[in-house]
């Protein structure tokens, strides 16, 4: 078995990747093992069938333990795992037969401060109004926290009324203990300047607080997020200086080795479960062990099994973000990495690890190479020392100092993470191309050399993606499932165009200064997300209907993170705050009012406005009112328009559509019976939140739609729900995140 554990291991991957993620895996799963039934060596086909059979069983398990509705009076918190935002707490607590998610409103200030303030591990009793599932994604390229958190085993969500009787928790096993003394730990770090506090918190357990979470985003736009997150890289150098240390005091080695045998699982237990932590820790465990057994394996061999285990502990290390980039940069430095240029050396480990961060952020920056070159010297031999002894000497005035070097480098790196011009969105990858471009990013690293035929090959298949997401064969009509709002994405084929209609908003209400939350907006999670995973780079023009906060509250957060050329909407609208707001702050973005009778066309689309008539305020009834043909297809985009701005239109334009976007959330106040006589829909969709307090889409509105025969759609129903058309042909589709293909070439797909 010697050099060949590689292939148990690679099976195990692909065992849990097709059980959990994809079944078209399989035809990688019959490749190998034809590869390695031509091998002939009958021991390894033995241990491939069992480790097969044995992973297939740990997959089944854990598909099986999903538990039960929790039920529960009494939890403990720990306040490494909460986060207070205004007068909202959230995170999770534990209650005796698991974890779940939850979210309390505070009643006081006084309770705010005891919330922000906890250092200890608490009990309580708690009332609980509501427990649901963990929701799962609703549009197109949004983060699926449903799967990160059951990864975790937390699957269920509380609404906590009532929380009382606090009592501090008696820790009883190794396991609690271990937690306690990282809280300790955590407080022990609080009295440092804030950013050696951050650095101390999240390089030596691997924790940062809810109001530095921000600081997380810039490194990893920068791609440098790697180094200041407790990952492998920090217990290979810490167990290095520990060899050197202990080598210079004259300690056996063999001494050394048993202790670290008992210290690393107790300091992986210390600082979480994070994949890149567990296997810097057990490939350290395995090369003592075998150190000590006198085992003759290879360095392939030491990692193959240090996976295994990885994987046997934490199945999902594999179909992770985190996990990927972990395992497959520490095969590529160990297994494969020889003595070669600094330079040369990171400009491979970011080729490697390129086509996986697109598959899950649909972008990198310019500037990554860059960063990385800058920052992996200067972390390695100032940053991690530094933050080492400040931890073991907390008061210092020279660390005030340093503080304000740190704080001057990190609002810097601020501007730059945020500066457009050095992203570049390449929109999602497909799960065969990043494996093709992983295998090939491998093959150069072990070729050596800068430039070889693999590099080409690389860029080949890397540009040819980008090019597919960026010109594609169709256009479509998204309605993005936001919530209680509006934002519609329309495109158009190959050079594609790109508009939006309405950019969402969340409404806030007066409360006192204490409880007034951070507000994180829709579009960060919905809208900006589906159009890096489409590939698209910037908007041409974005209609703004109306001043409804619903409508229009996002504006800022969609011209500040990502490329608009002009904004429209009616006139009038130029005078609302927001929007004079807008146009001073982006003084490099066309605004343009329009009103009815103005028309014009955009690539293959022709769009006329037919509301508002005259100078408005931009309440509902005077919404814009946008009439689009798409090749041969019609869509009306009324916003909020009332039943007295259509009858005013109808009176004037007589006129039909394919495709209605239902007025107004679908309020009976929109959607009258006399311009649905006119328009005569084939199908209406509507834009509505789950469970809203206006009742939205209105039993009166969805009455009318069935008595004229208009089949309707609403997003709290279906998530995104969008319309596809083609280049080269007229057909056309209906599709929904939630439920797949509804409509095909004018059909109902049942």
């Amino acid at each position: 078995m010697k050099g060949l554990w590689i292939f148990p291991t690679l099976v195990a991957i692909l065992v849990i990747a097709i059980y959990f993620e994809t079944k078209f895996l399989i035809i990688g799963l019959l490749i190998l093992a034809v590869r390695i039934l031509v091998l002939r060596k009958r021991h390894l086909n033995l241990v491939v069938i069992l480790l097969a059979a044995i992973f297939l069983i740990r997959c089944q398990l854990i598909q099986q333990s999903i538990p039960k509705v929790p039920e529960f009076k009494t939890a403990t918190i720990s306040p490494d795992s909460i986060s207070v935002n205004g007068d909202n707490l959230s995170g999770e607590l534990k209650t005796k037969t698991q974890f779940v998610r939850f979210n309390y409103r505070i009643k006081t200030e006084i309770e705010q401060h005891f919330w922000k303030n906890l250092s200890e591990i608490i009990q309580v009793k708690v009332t609980t109004s509501e427990i649901v599932k963990i929701s799962g994604p609703r549009n197109i390229g949004e983060f699926n926290f449903q799967k990160y958190a059951t990864h975790k085993n937390v699957y269920y969500m509380a609404k906590i009324e009532k929380i009382s009787q606090p009592t501090l928790f008696q820790p009883q096993t190794l396991f609690e203990r271990i937690n306690v003394l990282r809280i300790h730990i955590i407080n022990y770090f609080k009295p440092l300047p804030k950013w050696l506090r951050v650095h101390a918190q999240s390089l030596i357990v691997g924790y940062t607080e809810y109001d530095d979470k921000d600081f997380l985003k810039i490194l990893s736009t920068l791609g440098i997020i790697h180094l200041f997150s407790l990952s492998g890289l920090h217990v290979l150098i810490i167990l290095t200086i520990l060899r050197k240390l202990t080598s210079w005091l004259k300690i056996p080695l063999e001494w050394v080795n048993t202790v670290m045998l008992v210290l690393l699982p107790c300091y992986g237990l210390l600082v979480g479960s994070k994949s890149g932590i567990w296997r810097a820790i057990v490939l350290a465990m395995v090369g003592i062990i075998c150190q000590k057994l006198r085992l003759n394996l290879s360095r392939l061999d030491i990692f193959s099994l240090t996976m295994l285990l990885c994987l046997f502990i934490y199945p999902f290390a594999v179909i992770e973000m985190g996990g990927q980039l972990s395992f497959l940069l520490a095969f590529a430095i160990l297994y494969l990495y020889k003595p070669t240029r600094f330079l040369l050396m990171t400009f491979e480990m970011n080729l490697v690890s390129l086509p996986i961060i697109c598959l899950y952020t649909y972008q990198f920056n310019y500037l990554t190479l860059l960063t990385n070159i800058i920052f992996v010297p200067f972390f390695t031999y100032f940053i991690l020392p530094v933050t080492l002894i400040s931890a073991l000497s907390v008061k210092w005035s020279f660390w005030q100092l340093l503080n304000s070097f740190y704080a001057e480098l990190y609002k810097n790196l601020d501007a730059i993470a945020n500066n457009l011009d050095f992203i570049f969105i390449t929109g999602s990858l497909s799960i065969w191309s990043v494996i093709i471009l992983s295998i090939i990013g491998i093959f150069y690293v072990e070729s050596r050399g800068f430039a070889n035929k693999f590099l080409g090959q690389y860029l080949i298949i890397f540009v040819s993606c980008i090019v597919f997401n960026k010109f594609p064969l169709f256009g479509s009509v998204n309605l993005i499932d936001v919530g209680q709002g509006d934002s519609i994405m329309v495109t158009t084929p190959l050079n594609r165009q790109t508009f939006l209609i309405d950019v969402a908003g969340k409404l806030s209400y007066p409360t006192k200064p204490w409880a007034k939350r951070t507000v994180h907006d829709q579009v960060d999670n919905s809208t900006l997300p589906f159009l890096k995973f489409q590939g698209i780079s910037h908007i041409d023009k974005i209609f703004l209907s109306h001043k409804d906060v619903d409508h229009v509250g996002n504006l800022e957060t969609i011209l500040t993170k990502f490329k608009v050329k002009e904004v429209n909407f009616g006139i009038g609208l130029e005078n609302n705050p927001r929007i004079k707001s807008a146009i001073k702050r982006h003084p490099q973005v066309k605004f343009k009012n329009l009103r009815q009778e103005d028309a014009f066309q955009t690539g293959p689309i022709k769009w006329e406005v037919l509301w508002p008539q005259k100078f408005s305020i931009g309440e509902n009834g005077d919404s814009l009112t946008l009439l689009a043909q798409i090749k041969q297809k019609k869509w009306l985009f009324p916003g909020d328009l009332d039943i007295a701005g259509e009858k005013a239109i109808v009176k004037d334009h007589q006129f039909k559509v394919d495709y209605l976007k239902v007025g107004h959330h679908g309020s009976r106040t929109a959607t009258s019976e006399k311009l649905l006589d006119v328009i005569q829909p084939k199908f209406g969709f509507i834009s509505a939140g789950i469970n809203n307090r206006y009742g939205h889409p209105n039993k009166e509105t969805l009455e009318r739609l069935q008595r004229h025969g208009v089949r309707y759609l609403n997003t709290a129903d279906y998530g995104m729900i969008s319309w596809y058309y083609y280049f080269f042909n007229d057909e056309e589709k209906i599709t929904t995140f939630l439920k797949g293909d509804l409509l095909e070439n004018n059909g109902i797909k049942k």
